[in-house]
């Protein structure tokens, strides 16, 4: 009789442990099949789309509104256009103070956010604005004015009312060559997070030349950058190369890109042919890191492939995550039943 209950004590303690054992399994199972049904399958990031320009030649209108805001600011901050070309800006007050729109005829000549109100007046009164308009607030208001025939560059515009400008209502005017007509204005960003350009493509179409192409250049982090445009057409520069090769060919283009985010930079050259057009950054060790980009005009960019799909990858994670499921339920079940009845105790032999 004493053999016949430490039998039982030891099979029922077993019992106890495959129980336990099961159930933690069981659980974690369980936890992993759903967390795996409710993980939605995996996205791929769209490939880089690039920015797309219209044709030279034709008579050259720009019509835009600009947004003066209480923030202060201007939204937009930074409007292009070409010499020789009718403008009209639609001003629209959508705050409760009054503000200006008053843009500079000096060319490239930067307004300092550390004048007092009585120097940007000075400045304003020595450089006659192409356009002084006030806006009341919540009415808008209209700038129409004919850019001259000679101008080039970017020309600083702001708020006049004290202390506006001085707490960020400024922008820039970019005008560029319109002798073949009004040109394309592009949008390029730094990264923040990688050495490289968004996007590191850029397509401008057009029906003649030369062409006339302004890039907005903007950075997304605090790191300097340059935006370099390599002159000739089907030219690609390596990082060992590059510096050579800029001695022997000036660039196209190059501009420092601010280190401040959201503030942006213009850079402004011409086209004189079809190609596709090498641009990169200058800093030591930004290009062999990764950032370059290409300009295609008049050309078609090389066909970008799809991302990867996941019609196949959904289905796989929707049956092996209730498979999980399924199994974690039939050993939690097994695991509160194993140990549950007693063996039958031994039959004594006679």
């Amino acid at each position: 009789m004493p053999v016949s209950l430490s039998f039982r004590t030891v099979r029922s303690g077993g019992a106890r442990r495959r129980a336990r054992t099961l159930l933690v399994v069981g659980v974690v199972l369980l936890v992993a099949g759903a967390l795996l049904r409710a993980t939605p399958a995996p996205t791929f990031a769209a490939p880089r789309t690039f920015a797309t320009g219209g044709g030279g030649g034709g008579t050259v209108t720009t019509n835009a509104t600009v947004n003066l805001t209480d923030a202060p600011a201007f939204d937009p901050n930074s409007i292009a256009t070409s010499s020789g070309a009718s403008v009209a800006i639609d001003l629209v007050n959508t705050g409760t103070y009054t503000h200006t729109f008053t843009l500079s005829s000096a060319a490239n000549l930067t307004l300092n956010r550390s004048w007092t109100p009585t120097a940007l007046d000075l400045f304003f009164h020595q450089h006659v604005p192409w356009v002084n308009v006030s806006v009341a607030p919540g009415a808008s208001a209209w700038a129409n004015f004919t850019v001259p025939a000679n101008a080039s560059g970017t020309y600083a515009f702001a708020s006049v009312v004290p202390y506006q400008f001085q707490a960020g209502m400024g922008g820039d005017f970019n005008v560029t060559s319109g002798a073949a007509g009004a040109g394309i204005t592009l949008q390029e960003q730094t990264a923040a997070s990688a050495l490289a350009f968004q996007p590191a493509v850029l397509q401008a179409n057009t029906t003649g030349y030369p062409l006339h192409i302004s890039v907005e250049v903007s950075n997304l982090g605090s790191i300097g950058h340059t935006w370099t445009l390599v002159p000739q057409a089907n030219v690609n520069l390596t990082s060992g190369n590059f510096t050579s090769y800029f001695q022997a060919h000036p660039p196209a283009a190059t501009v420092n890109v601010p280190t401040t985010p959201g503030q942006v930079v213009w850079a402004n050259f011409t086209i004189a042919q079809a190609g596709t057009y090498q641009y990169l950054c200058e800093i030591p060790g930004h290009f062999a890191a990764g950032m370059v980009g290409y300009l295609y005009v008049g050309v078609t960019p090389p066909a970008v492939a799809p991302p990867p799909s996941t019609a196949i990858v959904e289905p796989i994670l929707l049956i092996g995550g209730g498979t999980l499921l399924g199994i974690g339920v039939l050993l939690t079940l097994s695991a509160s039943l194993v140990g549950r009845f007693p063996p039958r105790a031994p039959t004594a032999h006679h």
